[in-house]
């Protein structure tokens, strides 16, 4: 929890940690009720509140936490109401959430909680509410509520841990209980920054350097040879290192996908849903910036966002297209190599995205895993006769997973796995032996690895004879 003195005020008299609550409320609401993704709704409230960058982390972590933890905070609150939650203003119901979560979680004094989450009603013309949400939040208590033993266990822990139930069920029935719980457990925890260093521009040993150096808790990766990990970062985007090009915000996970393809300088490489950009620069940065990635994306908005990143990197190979893969493919070159990064339900970045999983539904990934289908139809068009095509998602989903790719092959005889063992690319052995699959596959989960979920393959066309 971030400590801020008292003597540090706000120009109007009014303390940092009130106005951040003001953002974190603002928020929250923006979140549930116009169904805003968190980063985008908490970077505009922060704005609009005026949030100084001290309380900021402070913000974050009260709006987070309550995503996190909403079920479990909502299970906590339901004995102190006399009716459901859900029928509350929804100002109300998200300043005790918020009341809640720092209660139990920051063991934040009770009449902090009660006298700053009422006061905030007044100013949002709820002054009828204020009493309300005092009253409630006085008798708050200081733990959350025990979730009772007896329960079956994917309801046990779909509350203590706050996930969809029905995602718990499908976890439970691959994994088993306790590594169920370990990947709950896991998405609930607050993840580092994640970076790739540019090889182009810089060192991963200098750039290390100079991160600690300006007094971050900064280390290697794991996983990848390019990746610096960094707790309690904040934003890079006013750090000269990324301002010089020479990091760019990408999971490590994420980066394995580059070195598994690993193309080489002069090919011709097509990225299907290439934006924000991350697996484009990746690949740009392994071929020296020689040859030419066509980047392809649906969303205009979101293909500036590749040209931008390429900008800053320096790389000049990368040519920007926006359209459906499945409208495009018929205007595109052969490749040697393709990348389809595919649309999927995310469930390996819940972690990072902690909103994410309150809209999920089982219906989506049935809807997903068709269009994953059509996609990568599509991606293999593009492939020369001796080229790689690599299939990659931030699921943790057989069906987005394993699944497709058997789909795949079995309505497409002609090609193979290219098993991460045989053909590893530029993936350090290491690596390969903690993240490669029987199958031939990788697979990343935030519970073992540390990182994102992740699971990509790469597949070849069958010699001929």
């Amino acid at each position: 929890m971030t400590n801020l003195h008292l003597n540090n005020m706000h120009p109007n008299n009014i303390h940092p940690k009130t106005i951040a609550r003001r953002a974190a409320l603002q928020a929250l609401i923006a979140v549930e009720s116009e169904d805003a993704p968190l980063t985008s709704a908490l970077d505009k409230a922060m704005r609009a509140a005026d949030v100084s960058s001290q309380a900021r982390p402070f913000a974050r972590e009260i709006v987070s936490g309550v995503l996190r933890q909403q079920s479990r905070i909502d299970w906590t609150l339901e004995p102190l109401l006399k009716k459901p939650l859900g029928k509350l203003d929804a100002p109300v119901r998200a300043a005790l959430r918020l009341a809640a979560y720092e209660r139990a979680w920051l063991a934040t004094p009770l009449s902090a909680v009660a006298n700053e989450y009422a006061g905030l009603m007044k100013p949002l013309r709820l002054a009828s509410a204020t009493g309300f949400v005092n009253a409630i939040a006085r008798q708050l208590p200081g733990q959350p509520r025990a979730v009772p033993h007896d329960w079956p266990v994917a309801q046990r822990l779909s509350l203590e841990f706050s996930h969809p139930l029905w995602m718990v069920e499908r976890w439970l029935a691959v994994l088993g209980e306790n590594e169920c719980a370990a990947v709950c457990e896991a998405n609930n925890e607050i993840a580092p920054l994640h970076l790739r260093v540019n090889s182009l521009q810089s060192k991963p040993s200098e750039v290390l350097a100079t991160l600690k150096a300006s007094g971050l808790n900064a280390r290697t990766g794991h996983w990848s040879p390019d990746a610096i990990v960094i707790e309690a970062a904040g934003s890079p985007l006013d750090w000269p290192s990324w301002k010089a090009g020479h990091i760019i915000a990408q999971d490590e996970a994420a980066q394995l996908v580059g070195l598994f393809a690993c193309p080489a300088p002069g090919n011709l490489v097509i990225d299907c849903a290439a934006a924000p950009g991350g697996k484009t620069t990746h690949l740009a940065q392994l071929m020296g910036d020689e040859g030419l990635i066509i980047a392809c994306d649906a969303a205009p908005g979101r293909v500036k966002l590749v040209e931008e990143n390429a900008r800053r990197l320096g790389l000049s190979c990368i040519a920007a297209r926006t359209g459906d893969l499945r409208a495009l493919s018929n205007a595109l070159p052969q490749a040697d190599l393709v990348l389809l990064d595919a649309p999927c339900s995310g469930t390996g970045t819940l972690r990072r995205r902690p909103d994410a999983k309150h809209r999920k539904t089982p219906e989506q990934l049935t809807q997903l895993a068709q269009l994953q289908a059509e996609l990568l139809k599509a991606a293999a068009s593009l492939v020369k006769p001796d080229g790689i095509l690599i299939y990659s998602t931030c699921s943790l989903e057989t069906e987005e997973n394993q699944g497709q790719i058997e789909r795949f092959l079995k309505e497409n005889p002609s090609w193979r796995v290219a098993p991460a063992m045989e053909n590893p690319g530029a993936l350090p052995a290491a690596t390969i032996e903690a993240v490669g699959t029987l199958e031939g596959f990788l697979q990343t989960w935030p519970h073992r690895h540390g990182c994102d979920g992740m699971f990509a393959a790469k597949l070849r066309m069958k010699a001929e004879g």
